[in-house]
């Protein structure tokens, strides 16, 4: 059944009044113009529940813009949307072409802050969110009584004489549903042993980012990166107002996985809405992204929280290799990655979910006590 407007529906009873699903959740690709994002091919996917996003296959198949009954999930940059041959590798680079929208990739043979390792200078999150997806199909169709919709296409991190990383990779929600779910396989089409990192560097910005906003999660242990993230250690799942100059903080959180396998994130805020508080959740595969990273930029201007599972720290390569994080990818070997993005709506969903996964109950007296 499909659950829209309120009511449940089968596939018969939505026929008899659509001729074209289109009318209830479009599909539509296009090509962006003008300036720095001329030419990136686009997917915008609307689910007739109120949420949106739009995926770019010409970024590494990364989601840009995203919403839910007009409220905007994401934060976007400076920068804006940037087409991939603008790309810049060395340092720091990356910055330059980063849109930051809803979810960026950060990989594959690399990821993290900029580093030297074995004699290769690696910029900071690697290269697949600036290279165009390749045999890109996006289409819709009934599963029984579930209207499904998707984005597939593939992503070779490849040179000649060296590495040959490939992501195919699928995006899929539902007609009716507030939530999508990413699924990635990774491939190493080469003969010898490569590094490979992976990281969902999912950006949470205003309205639903605010003081009154807070993290979910069941943690097993919280470390701090640096000195400003120490300071703020006894407030980690909080969130200050803007302020021009702050340091960001970054955290580092190991889960506890879900009987199935899974991680589970919530970030929950805007308590004043009239149909109460919204909140974003990740559900996540646990044994291939070990590590969730909370990276908080309360800067005036670049107010932004980054909920991020990764396989890594985001130290660099060349310090993952040195901790014994880094992971690699034997000859032909692949791994699987799957996230699930979705929308809760008001403090009985919210509860709901974060009970079901024996997380922190989104409560601001509690949280405040």
């Amino acid at each position: 059944m499909t659950s829209l407007f309120g009511k449940q529906w089968t596939r018969e009873e939505i026929q008899l009044y659509v001729p074209d699903l289109s009318q209830l959740a479009p599909i539509r690709r296009s090509t962006l113009r003008e300036g720095r994002a001329e030419g990136i091919d686009t997917v915008e996917i609307a689910t007739g529940s109120g949420f949106q996003f739009t995926v770019l296959p010409g970024r590494g198949m990364d989601i840009s813009h995203a919403s839910f009954r007009g409220i905007p999930l994401c934060w976007r940059t400076y920068a804006g949307d940037v087409a991939a041959p603008y790309y810049e590798a060395p340092a720091f680079g990356w910055n330059r072409s980063a849109f930051g929208g809803l979810m960026s990739t950060g990989g594959l043979s690399a990821m993290g802050s900029p580093s030297t390792d074995n004699g290769a200078e690696l910029g900071i999150h690697g290269r697949i969110g600036n290279i165009p997806a390749t045999n890109v199909w996006a289409d819709s169709g009934w599963d029984g009584d579930r209207y499904r919709m998707w984005v597939r296409g593939k992503i070779a991190e490849a040179e000649a004489l060296g590495g040959n990383q490939v992501l195919t990779r699928e995006i899929s929600t539902e007609l009716g549903s507030s939530r999508f779910t990413i699924r990635d396989t990774v491939e190493n089409r080469t003969h010898a042993r490569a590094e490979h990192m992976m990281l969902y560097h999912f950006n949470i910005g205003f309205p639903l980012l605010s003081s009154q906003s807070r993290l979910l999660v069941d943690s097993e242990k919280v470390l701090p990166r640096d000195t400003d993230s120490r300071a703020g250690l006894g407030s980690w799942d909080r969130f200050d107002p803007p302020q021009a100059g702050r340091p960001h903080q970054l955290f580092y959180h190991k889960l506890r996985p879900d009987a199935d396998g899974r991680a589970h994130v919530v970030l929950a805020g805007m308590p004043e809405r009239p149909e109460g508080p919204l909140a974003v959740y990740l559900s996540y595969t646990h044994d291939t992204l070990p590590w969730f990273v909370n990276w908080k930029c309360m800067s005036a201007g670049d107010y932004v929280t980054g909920i991020e599972p990764a396989n890594a720290w985001v130290e660099g390569r060349a310090t993952e290799r040195a901790a014994g994080r880094l992971r690699f990818l034997e000859p032909w070997e692949t791994v699987h990655y799957e996230v699930e993005f979705g929308v809760l709506s008001g403090a009985a969903a919210i509860n709901e979910f974060a009970e079901a996964h024996q997380l922190p109950r989104y409560d601001l007296a509690l949280l405040e006590a």
